[in-house]
């Protein structure tokens, strides 16, 4: 039998070691490689998720239009989605401070708002509707025996709807402020308010969750329009949202969604 030179043996054992060290070093490397990978920017998005079907949460995960809208941003501009959280009336506040990036959040465009933020072109055409008892239909059959109400209406706090009624409902009392659109069922049911005036999408998805007892006048009370809005200081984010957004209505993507979420829901497109 031919015996291994020794210092052959040698070379083959610090080889075997050689390798098993870099493949001992790769497994424990792996996972650390793979935190250390480069992530995109992340983009802010405030929100409320109190407004079905725009921005709501479904088992505890954020979903709706809105949704739908920040992923589709977020990959447009190569950004990776977070959602943040906040009272509605907060939102604007957080843009602000710099706390988030953009509210989409089914806020309406109004003067007061520009004022402090920038906001987007227009994706929806909504405005404010009336939902009421079922058996109150007849009587709250016109617009203007509506904005006659001499009952409680409800509204929703710090919300174009509130001052829509403070301005236009001199009769109501009094004007309920709540939190949250889902307490306007049990509020009409246990006949609380005569009245609840919210925009139009959050009271259809009402309606068709209350459909045996509740009912909604569906002529606007008037004309509103949906937009994202942003720090007044961002521009270049402004101007990429709304490359984004013209893009997507070229395409039929807004129409896609919004006909996701709202199927009866007529558009210019």
């Amino acid at each position: 039998m031919n015996r291994f030179p020794f210092n052959k043996l040698m070379l083959v054992i610090l080889a075997a070691l050689v390798i098993c060290g870099s493949a001992i070093d790769s497994a424990a490397m792996g996972p650390a490689d793979t935190a250390q990978m480069p992530q995109r920017p992340l983009l802010r998005v405030g929100v409320m998720p109190n407004y079905p079907p725009m921005i709501f949460k479904l088992n505890n995960k954020i979903t709706g239009m809105e949704t739908d809208f920040a992923f589709l941003l977020g990959d447009a501009l190569n950004r990776d989605v977070t959602f943040v959280e906040l009272p509605f009336t907060e939102l604007i506040n957080a843009l602000m401070e710099g706390k988030i990036d953009i509210v989409m959040s089914g806020m309406t465009v109004t003067q007061a708002r520009q004022v402090r933020v920038s906001f987007t072109d227009p994706y929806l055409k909504i405005g404010q509707v009336a939902m009421m008892r079922v058996q109150d239909a007849s009587k709250y059959s016109s617009l203007m025996r509506i904005r006659e109400c001499n009952g409680s209406v409800g509204v929703i706090k710090g919300t174009t709807g509130e001052a829509y009624v403070r301005a236009n409902f001199p009769k109501a009392s009094p004007i309920i402020t709540v939190k949250d659109a889902r307490e306007a069922p049990d509020l009409l049911n246990n006949r609380r308010i005569e009245l609840f005036v919210y925009d139009a999408p959050a009271i259809a998805w009402l309606v068709s969750e209350n459909e045996t007892t509740l009912k909604g006048f569906w002529e606007p009370l008037n004309d509103e329009y949906l937009a994202w809005a942003v720090n007044r200081d961002d521009q270049a984010l402004l101007r990429a949202a709304n490359t984004a957004l013209a893009t997507w209505k070229k395409a039929g993507t807004v129409n896609q969604l919004v006909k996701k979420w709202l199927p009866y829901w007529k558009t210019s497109e």
